[in-house]
């Protein structure tokens, strides 16, 4: 099928770009899985938060703040996000974390608290008093509904006439032409414009297409689920407490729908595929909550693993390398892709039918030099 632009990746980032980009031309997303979204985006945290330490991710995520407070007519049948405190808490000797976290959440445009003993405590009532001394509240940290997230998108992108392709593994790829050629397991495409959003395989489809690797790592992060605390009525407490982590991000516990999810924020270094959890990190994660908290974790309910992939300096690239015309990367979103979608999903509009980055972005600090494939420092070693 000839379109104009060919995406490789279902995920919640080659979503966004099918989404913006339909608007521009004629579309077709490829994803290798049988459904969207089934790696990372499948298993995220699905928080927003702009209390990120890498700077062009930061930019990213607090340039996405107003498409999730109020995304387009007819986008989503309900609200993107719900308001969820983060929580960041820190004994005396780790106070320079919360100073650096307090300046970064000012600087994207959020709005951060600091919290004595006893406001951490009256946050979230299940940490031990001896293991706080001060604490960072990002106050308009939000839950994403991440499922209504990536509807929205490939609903959208298909109602501007969009080709959407599961079970679609790329074969090969070749240039002819002027055109990428695209080989996949249901049949080809064509288009002169590649978008290269395979997330963790990105380097991988590179290599297909013969184009330069950028270095990406994937990195598996476990999570699990446990109930919330009973309440002596018979009902359930901490539904409603903010996101909690330790300044040496060593845990971090989220209400859910009826639980708590966990995990050690772990990053172990993977080949890309299906991540599974280990026992050990379960483990790890479970000693450090009750170590840190009151909370008890008899058993998970539930365990499962993600894959979070970065570049050497963390940040994510989109851009068009100079050695590559028409191909086009949005990749290394670091577990950041579903937060930073709506700004990465624009700007990889821009760049593939190249137009310069919309005003709002290059207002909150986007910039293209900083995405590019091409940046000085982004390939380690």
């Amino acid at each position: 099928m000839r379109a104009d632009f060919v995406i490789i990746g279902g995920g919640i980032s080659g979503a966004a770009a099918a989404f913006f980009l339909s608007e521009a031309g004629r579309v077709v997303l490829i994803e290798q899985e049988s459904h969207f979204g089934t790696h990372s985006s499948g298993r995220t945290a699905g928080q927003f938060t702009v209390g990120i330490s890498a700077d062009t991710m930061r930019a990213a995520a607090a340039a996405s703040r107003s498409f999730f407070q109020t995304p387009p007519e007819g986008f989503a049948e309900g609200p993107l996000i719900s308001p969820r405190g983060s929580l960041t808490v820190a004994r005396r000797d780790r106070f320079a974390v919360l100073d650096r976290l307090e300046a970064r959440i000012a600087e994207a445009g959020g709005r951060a608290e600091r919290l004595d003993r006893a406001g951490a405590l009256a946050a979230f009532p299940a940490l031990r008093p001896e293991t706080v001394d001060e604490a960072v509240l990002e106050v308009d940290a939000a839950d994403i509904d991440v499922d209504r997230l990536l509807q929205g998108y490939l609903r959208g992108a298909r109602r501007n006439g969009a080709l959407t392709e599961t079970g679609g593994a790329v074969t090969a790829i070749h240039r002819a032409g002027g055109l990428w050629v695209v080989d996949t397991a249901t049949g080809r495409h064509e288009a002169p414009v590649l978008v290269n959003a395979a997330g963790g395989w990105s380097d991988q489809v590179a290599a297909l297409a013969g184009v330069a690797p950028i270095g990406l790592t994937p990195y598996r992060r476990t999570a699990f689920t446990f109930p919330l605390i009973q309440a002596p009525d018979g009902g359930s407490l901490g539904g409603d407490w903010p996101h909690v982590t330790s300044a040496e991000y060593d845990w971090y516990v989220k209400p859910e729908a009826g639980c708590f999810m966990g995990s050690p924020a772990d990053a172990h270094r993977v080949q890309p595929g299906d991540m599974y959890p280990e026992d050990f990190d379960i483990a790890l994660g479970i000693h450090a909550i009750e170590r840190d908290t009151t909370l008890s974790i008899r058993r998970p309910l539930a365990s499962w693993a993600g894959m979070r992939s970065f570049v050497a300096d963390r940040n994510p690239v989109c851009g068009m390398s100079g050695a590559a015309p028409g191909f086009v990367w949005l990749a290394g979103q670091g577990g950041c892709g579903v937060l930073t979608s709506p700004a990465l999903g624009r700007a990889v509009a821009a760049i593939a039918c190249n137009r310069p980055l919309p005003d709002d972005l290059d207002d909150r600090g986007l910039r293209l030099a900083a995405l590019s494939p091409d940046r000085p420092g982004l390939v380690a070693g």
